[in-house]
């Protein structure tokens, strides 16, 4: 058979330019380079090629060679539960998800078998399993698309990052491509490039649970595990990463985050996750982390919560306090807060020592008529 084709494998061809000029032999690889690089003066042209049955009997050896190097599906599937079963046996463990997390390092096995675990080929999975192979396919998507997310986010093109989606998605070997979940998740992407080219400047609304760009732009970057023992800097940070959601969140909605209430337009920031000491932090902004807008958000918030907590403290219908010294609940408000807390707002340890040594004198008085006694004061100064 005769066919038009690139130069390579010229040790196996029979070249001849045109039909009427008789065939010549082999270039060598120095005439090739030549020609490729330029160097030839002489002019280019498309080279018909005769392929002699060694060519053909070497592509055959070749394309052979690639498929039984290629292993098949259930052959993915037989090595993933061996892989899991001498997991479960050096690590001590009977599943892949541990308090719903994924308890085995799924880094070395590849997208095919992967896709294979998750898909529960040959029905050898149990679900954490295959709940751990989605999860580890995901995330390798969210690394491979993240990129073009910073991209759209900052130019509005969102019709790009589904481009980039498919073609990530297009890399999946022919097995992968067979299963329900490579099929859906096609469709969902399709589905939501053509709705991001009608609508530029926002993230499409594709409503598609199959969707892993929706996925990837609703992911939260905060860790949610802050406590009261946390230092201030990963305080910070996580409050920090608690902006950037919403900040990203406005971005695909084709809007921006505001901090002014009287704003009409835009998206209002949602102070509701973040605790009193979260709310301090971005106020104090000691890491110069925040924008001056931010810290005053933060701030206001904070001022309306002490504003809120020191009326209901002073309510007796209210408070659980048994005193009825109106300094106690005060002086339980300020020794809940954190440094952080009485920084931003003010209260200083003259304060309340001051508010503790009128507490002093008021029950003094009151034990000396005849009235309560001490409410063991030393454990909230």
């Amino acid at each position: 058979m005769s066919t038009t084709i690139a130069t390579g494998l010229s040790s196996l061809f029979s070249y001849r330019r045109g039909s009427s000029v008789p065939a010549q032999s082999s270039p060598s690889l120095v005439d090739i380079l030549a020609g490729e690089s330029g160097a030839t003066s002489q002019p280019s042209s498309s080279t018909t090629v005769t392929l002699s049955d060694q060519a053909k009997a070497y592509l055959a050896r070749n394309a052979t060679k690639s498929a039984v190097n290629t292993p098949s599906a259930t052959e993915l599937a037989t090595n993933a539960r061996a892989w899991f079963d001498q997991q479960y046996k050096s690590l001590g463990i009977s599943s892949a998800m541990l308090d719903g997390k994924v308890a085995v390092d799924l880094t070395g096995q590849s997208r095919a078998t992967l896709s294979a675990v998750a898909s529960n080929n040959q029905g050898v999975f149990s679900k954490d399993e295959s709940a751990a192979a989605t999860q580890a396919l995901q995330s390798r998507f969210d690394a491979a698309v993240s990129p073009s997310v910073v991209i759209a986010r900052h130019t509005g093109d969102y019709a790009s990052l589904y481009d980039a989606a498919l073609k990530y998605m297009n890399e999946a070997g022919t097995d992968e491509q067979a299963t329900t979940a490579w099929q859906d998740q096609k469709q969902a992407l399709v589905d939501g490039a053509t709705a991001a080219r009608k609508a530029f400047g926002k993230a499409p609304d594709t409503g598609n649970a199959n969707d892993p760009v929706q996925a990837l732009l609703s992911k939260a970057t905060s860790s949610g595990s802050i406590t009261s023992t946390t230092d201030i800097a990963t305080v910070a940070a996580n409050a920090r990463a608690l902006l950037d959601d919403q900040e990203n969140s406005a971005k695909d909605k084709g809007t921006e985050l505001v901090f002014d209430r009287s704003r009409t337009n835009g998206q209002q920031v949602d102070f509701s996750k973040f605790d009193n000491r979260s709310l301090a932090a971005v106020a104090l902004n000691q890491g110069a982390s925040f924008s001056n807008d931010e810290s005053r958000a933060a701030k206001a918030e904070l001022d309306q919560r002490y504003r809120t907590s020191v009326l209901n403290a002073l309510n007796p219908t209210t408070s659980n306090s048994p005193s009825t010294n109106g300094n106690f609940p005060l002086l339980q408000q300020y020794a809940g807060m954190s440094d952080e807390e009485r920084s931003a707002l003010g209260v200083t340890a003259s304060f309340t020592n001051s508010l503790a040594q009128s507490y002093r004198a008021q029950q003094s008085v009151q034990n000396i008529l005849g009235g309560n006694s001490s409410l063991g004061l030393a454990a909230y100064i």
